[in-house]
């Protein structure tokens, strides 16, 4: 923390004075502190974890561009004999300085925000609609009324459009995090300083079209707040996931995210109803830039319920302890056969006989165990159109049809009573008695079942553990 604050105050210090250097020597504090971002990031990059550093190379990639594009704004201003490095090879560099940042910057959110898409694409959305309402009112005017070229006007745009959509991305970030991370507080302060700085830059002209020289200042806090985010000490928890938030998209959420959406086309029809000049590069680019978001934020909600709807579908027929279907699934499954005619099915109602003992001896959960491994035993030995079902505490029914079917059951739960089963740690021996009964005409869910139900209490008059008892009615 010392070299983080020293480091802060000397940035700091430099920021605040850089008005006061002669304005031909203003170049050699703007390169100073773009040099002192570089060993910060050296460092972050060394205390990263391996395979989460791509947010700091991509930045160190970005701050190295700056540097070299400043050189190359200073040698022209200092040797070149030019008023200022702007619109020379310099902006290259500069350019390439800010995909290096936005890059830094996204990494930070995929790697940081995974658990939260829907709530960054809703703040990317809001952002990149205010960003086009600034362009469109403030920015393009300023720009137009100084006959800066239409190339450089959507050079600027394009970057103030990204950025605001990075920095939406990164205060979501923040806003929700479990807790405090000071670099990803930083990180972000040095997006909206950066942003800040673009905007100026672009209106903040004299009247030659050349960006003011205070503007400078911005993108010197920028470059300090990035330099202390790499400092901090918990620099390697920056691209660690954050927490999940409920994506709970209501009504008053949902209108807002629609006015964002109709802000550009609205802004734009304004202009042109009030005799103003429409920007299409404003509609164009922000429509192809949102659309796109809107349809995964659609996709994410639909598929977001298809999970709801299924996990309600399991609740209700699904046994939550041994994960087969429950008694509900079981009487619908018997009313489905039953509907096509087909007389060729047979119910087996099984009880577990010696369950009570090893539940009163082991205690809740040895008989929690003792019924997951019997529904293991005979769910392996299921057939394609079969069904084993948890009818209730220790019972069980298996639906079949066909040749043999009986049978084959049979003989699978003959070896189940036969085997010893693991209850708890220890071994354990059951018997099962079964009932067994086969469709009739005419025949209801209810009759089926309550046939092979009284089966199986005739079966049970001649239990015995560790075999199968068996009775048909």
């Amino acid at each position: 923390m010392p070299l983080l604050r020293g480091y802060a105050a000397l940035t700091g210090a430099i920021v605040a004075t850089y008005l006061v250097w002669p304005y031909d020597l203003r170049g050699w504090p703007f390169l100073l502190v773009t040099l002192s971002v570089l060993p910060p990031l050296v460092a972050a990059l060394r205390r990263a974890p391996r395979g989460a550093r791509q947010a700091w190379w991509a930045l160190l990639a970005g701050m190295v561009s700056y540097t070299v594009g400043n050189l190359i704004w200073l040698w022209l201003v200092t040797w070149g004999g030019r008023t200022s490095g702007d619109g020379s090879f310099a902006d290259v560099f500069m350019t390439l300085g800010g995909v290096g940042t936005l890059a830094a910057a996204l990494v930070v959110i995929v790697q940081r925000g995974r658990g939260d898409t829907g709530g960054i694409i809703d703040s990317v959305i809001t952002a990149v609609a205010l960003s086009g309402l600034l362009w469109d009112t403030v920015m393009l005017p300023a720009m137009t009324a100084h006959d800066i070229p239409a190339s450089q006007q959507i050079g600027t745009f394009l970057n103030v459009f990204m950025m605001a959509g990075s920095l939406g991305a990164m205060i979501r970030i923040t806003a929700v995090a479990d807790r405090r991370l000071a670099p990803v507080r930083l990180l972000t302060l040095g997006i909206a300083i950066s942003l800040v700085g673009s905007v100026s830059g672009a209106i903040a002209l004299d009247p030659n079209g050349l960006r003011a020289d205070w503007t400078n200042m911005v993108y010197l806090a920028a470059y300090a707040a990035l330099g202390c985010a790499a400092l901090h000490p918990a620099v390697s928890e920056v691209t660690t996931r954050g927490p999940k938030p409920v994506d709970d998209l209501s009504t008053g959420r949902l209108t807002f995210l629609g006015f964002m959406l109709a802000l550009a086309p609205l802004v734009g029809g304004g202009r042109a109803i009030i005799g103003l000049p429409t920007d299409g590069v404003l509609i164009a680019l922000s429509s192809a830039g949102l659309i796109p978001l809107v349809m995964v934020r659609i996709a994410r909600l639909s598929a977001a319920r298809r999970q709801a709807e299924q996990a309600l579908h399991r609740l209700a027929t699904s046994d939550p302890l041994t994960g087969l279907p429950n008694r509900a699934a079981c009487v619908d499954r018997i009313d489905q056969e039953l509907r096509t005619g087909d007389l060729d099915l047979a119910v087996l109602f099984c009880d577990l006989d010696g369950f009570k003992p090893v539940n009163d001896r082991l205690g809740h959960a040895a008989g929690d165990d003792l019924l997951i491994a019997v529904a293991e035993h005979l769910r392996a030995g299921l057939r394609g159109s079969d069904l084993v079902s948890r009818f209730g505490g220790d019972e069980f029914v298996v639906i079949c049809r066909g040749p043999g079917a009986v049978e084959a059951m049979s003989e699978r739960i003959r070896a189940l009573a036969a085997r010893e089963l693991v209850a708890a740690g220890e071994q354990v021996r059951i018997g099962v008695s079964v009932g067994v009964a086969h469709a009739l005409p005419g025949d209801s869910t209810d009759d089926l079942l309550t046939r092979a139900d009284l089966a199986m209490y005739r079966a049970k008059k001649s239990k015995t553990i560790g075999a199968l008892s068996l009775v048909t009615a």
